[in-house]
């Protein structure tokens, strides 16, 4: 009787929690567009800084990006091992260490464009493919974004997808091998993410909210 009843309040709660929205081709495709145009408008300023590019991809990183999801999925299974202490550090460092490697590969810009090619629906969630057009007569670069919209209705990008390689997936197997040659322990990633960000996590999710 005890199980039959902790069923039935689990059905309960599970159907009174309001579903996420499904994602929508037109508001997907404004995300994309809108977050491309917001991030050329500094990456084209002729004075501009590297704190100034750098802050320009933390903005978008906080309102373009679901980043705790991300964040969780990247680091995996070890996000349930780790420390509530650890978990908050680790949200933070990771944002840092996206934003440096992002920014740094920016910093030469030289006038690239992108364009939005098409959107397609997976379930809830829609794939935005686009086109980094690149300058000196290189091939284009296809970038695919999926966006998924959350329980308030606001589309988030959850993955990139360059030349057809997730970049979540990819950087999960990278942490992994890292946690995994250090017996394990989610403070070798750690010990590692403070390195490759020091000095840059001082203004890091300043205004962000902890991990729950």
């Amino acid at each position: 009787m005890r199980v039959l009843a902790f069923l039935s309040l689990l059905v309960l709660l599970l159907t009174a929690t309001p579903p996420a929205h499904a994602a929508t081709p037109d508001k997907s495709r404004a995300l994309i567009e809108t977050m491309a145009q917001d991030a050329i408008s500094t990456l084209a300023l002729p004075d501009k800084t590297p704190a100034q590019i750098e802050e320009k991809f933390r903005t978008i990183l906080n309102t373009s990006f679901d980043f705790e999801a991300i964040a969780r999925f990247v680091l995996g299974r070890y996000w349930r091992v780790a420390t509530p202490e650890q978990q908050a550090e680790y949200t933070k460092l990771f944002e840092a260490y996206v934003v440096g490697v992002y920014a740094n590969r920016f910093q030469a810009y030289s006038g690239e464009t992108i364009n939005v090619t098409g959107v397609r629906m997976d379930g809830e969630t829609a794939l935005v493919t686009s086109q980094i057009n690149l300058t000196g007569g290189r091939p284009p670069v296809v970038v695919d974004w999926k966006v998924t919209d959350g329980p308030d209705g606001k589309p988030r990008v959850t993955d990139v997808i360059i030349e057809q390689v997730s970049m979540s997936l990819t950087q999960r197997s990278e942490f992994a091998s890292i946690i995994a040659n250090g017996s394990g322990k989610v403070e070798t990633l750690l010990a590692q993410l403070r390195a490759r960000t020091a000095g840059k996590t001082s203004t890091a999710n300043a205004g962000s909210k902890s991990p729950g």
